[in-house]
């Protein structure tokens, strides 16, 4: 038990190294991956060749509303000490349990994120031709990894196992997720059963992250809901 209070404080206070400086990478981070994003955005526009040149669609209020959903619950279940305590408890029993370590979610991550392109390869149908699909995955990924890097490093939250300082969000969750929702995007219409392995395939990850004792249940929530958004975000842009 007072293992555990001990990690809650720490989460809980959020230690960071070099307060100051943490924080002022994160607006560098913050800054600069925006105009990164900008200039993407800007030579796809260049590239178009017919007359509207950046097509902008309405964005999709369901997956918008569960990826700021779930980063939401993550910030909160990482950064506010009276629902940390739900992290930390989660935490305690699942490492009561004494299971064995697995590491299967170091390879598994990936599936989801090579699945769009091996599944039209395999002559499913994907809502995008195969270069257009590559050139939407390729952003949502840019996108996502320029925010989780700028979290991860910027505010420094420790793991669980008390090994780095860089537990928010998590990564592996978010290369999850982001495939899972690009799979949905690509061929959900058409093979609702791709998407939903997808999915399942993505909370695998996160579980096994926990299980693994790398990530508390806020790491996951965030890296789960920046991968939806980061696909949100770049379909709407550049779809």
């Amino acid at each position: 038990m007072k293992l555990s209070e001990a990690k809650y404080n720490k989460v809980s206070n959020i230690e960071i190294h070099n307060t100051g400086k943490g924080l002022q990478r994160v607006v560098v981070y913050v800054v600069a991956f925006a105009f990164h994003f900008s200039l993407f955005t800007s030579a796809f526009a260049v590239a178009q060749t017919d007359t509207t040149a950046l097509r902008i669609h309405s964005l999709q209020p369901i997956p918008l509303v569960s990826g700021a959903a779930l980063g939401g619950a993550g910030t909160l279940l990482t950064f506010q000490p009276e629902i940390n305590r739900l992290a930390v408890s989660l935490h305690d029993n699942v490492d009561a349990a004494n299971f064995p370590q697995m590491s299967a979610d170091d390879y598994i991550q990936y599936l989801p994120a090579i699945a769009p392109v091996a599944l039209n390869l395999c002559g499913l149908h994907s809502r995008h031709p195969l270069g257009r699909m590559m050139m939407l995955e390729g952003g949502s990924y840019l996108l996502g990894a320029g925010w989780l890097n700028a979290l991860k490093y910027g505010i420094g939250v420790e793991r669980p196992d008390n090994s780095r300082f860089n537990s928010f969000p998590s990564g592996h969750t978010f290369v999850a997720f982001t495939g899972a929702e690009l799979i949905r995007r690509e061929y959900g219409e058409e093979y609702p059963w791709v998407a939903v392995a997808g999915y399942a395939v993505a909370i695998a990850v996160g579980a096994m992250r926990i299980y693994n004792d790398r990530h508390w249940l806020g790491d996951v929530l965030a890296g789960a809901g920046l991968g939806i958004m980061s696909v949100t975000l770049v379909y709407w842009a550049l779809d």
